[in-house]
């Protein structure tokens, strides 16, 4: 018994320098670090920060043309410890006037030392810009009121088989402002979405496609979210009267049978609706025709229904005299 007990008090023992040994070295490693961070802290670094760019001071009765850039790369030099807010922290903002550098011909026009100057603003005094991202900055802008005009979808897409596209293709927008020059708002009568592509659809599609842009111009919205409603195809069939076309004054004719069974595919939404459409025969093809008997067409139909058929390609009639 004392020697277990022994046994137990000497791995309690060596844990307890094990652990003591371990919690040594950390200390030792987290001095260690503090000490490398300290020295590189204080010694200058090379280092890209990406700071925002924003155009303050726009007039609301004024409006960029041009894409404007959303940021600039600033490559800095300085001690590590003055760029070390901007490794763990939030870029500040690069802020131009509008005012400043708006110039009467409808341009907007930053050098790249003016540039430097708005970037200096945002950073320490000992800190050294070697280079941006951005050269110089020319913008167009206008002070025109915008234009209405439609949006145009580009679609060119094809259902399965089996399906249908139901209906009208719909936007959450269907028209869009464009801001431009005079000239070229006169110019400009309808926007373009880009071209949707689809095949073997067998469901309603809702995609969102950007508008096309136009030179020298800025669209409003940018994108539109487009809807193409898409079914399954159902087989259907209706009796429908036969219609005798082209008949003189004079005279009247009797068919047999007066309606005939007409087969065709519609969508799934419409399959309890029955639309009016009708067989047509022909007056004019009785001198030609043989065993009384005349040809029974489909001229007009709904625009839903789909491979529309008769089960009867002919009726026989009479012909009533007044």
């Amino acid at each position: 018994m004392k020697n277990k007990i022994k046994e137990l008090i000497e791995k309690l023992r060596s844990r307890t320098i094990a652990t003591s040994t371990a919690f040594q070295y950390l200390i030792f490693v987290f001095i260690s670090f503090i000490f490398w961070a300290f020295i590189s802290l204080n010694n200058n670094i090379q280092y890209d920060i990406n700071m925002p760019f924003k155009i303050v001071g726009i007039p609301d009765s004024t409006t960029i043309i041009s894409n404007v850039a959303q940021s600039v790369t600033v490559n800095v030099k300085d001690k590590g410890i003055y760029l070390l807010r901007f490794l763990v922290g939030k870029s500040p903002e690069v802020k131009v006037r509008f005012d400043e550098y708006a110039l009467s011909d409808g341009v907007f026009y930053v050098t790249n030392s003016e540039l430097r100057k708005c970037v200096r603003n945002s950073l320490e005094n000992t800190t050294v810009i070697q280079s941006l991202s951005l050269d110089n900055i020319e913008l167009k802008y206008t002070n025109l009121p915008g234009k209405s005009v439609p949006i145009r979808p580009e679609v060119n897409v094809y259902p399965n088989m089996q399906y249908t596209i139901s209906g009208a293709i719909k936007m959450d927008c269907d028209s869009a402002i464009v801001y431009s020059d005079i000239n070229t708002l006169a110019s400009i009568d309808e926007v373009y979405t880009y071209r949707v592509e689809e095949r073997e659809l067998k469901d309603t599609l809702i995609r969102v496609v950007s508008i096309a842009p136009i030179q020298g111009a800025k669209i409003e919205p940018e994108r539109v979210s487009l809807t193409i409603p898409v079914e399954p195809l159902i087989s259907k069939s209706q009796e429908i009267p036969v219609v005798v076309k082209y008949v003189p004054a004079n005279i009247n004719v009797i068919t047999f049978p007066s309606k005939v069974t007409a087969t065709y595919l519609v969508p799934f939404s419409m399959y309890r609706k029955n639309l009016t459409f009708e067989a047509v025969v022909n007056y004019n093809e009785i001198k030609s025709s043989k065993n009384n008997k005349l040809c029974v067409r489909i001229e007009e139909s709904p625009a839903i229904y789909e491979n529309i058929s008769l089960l009867q390609d002919s009726v026989e009639f009479i012909i009533e005299k007044h």
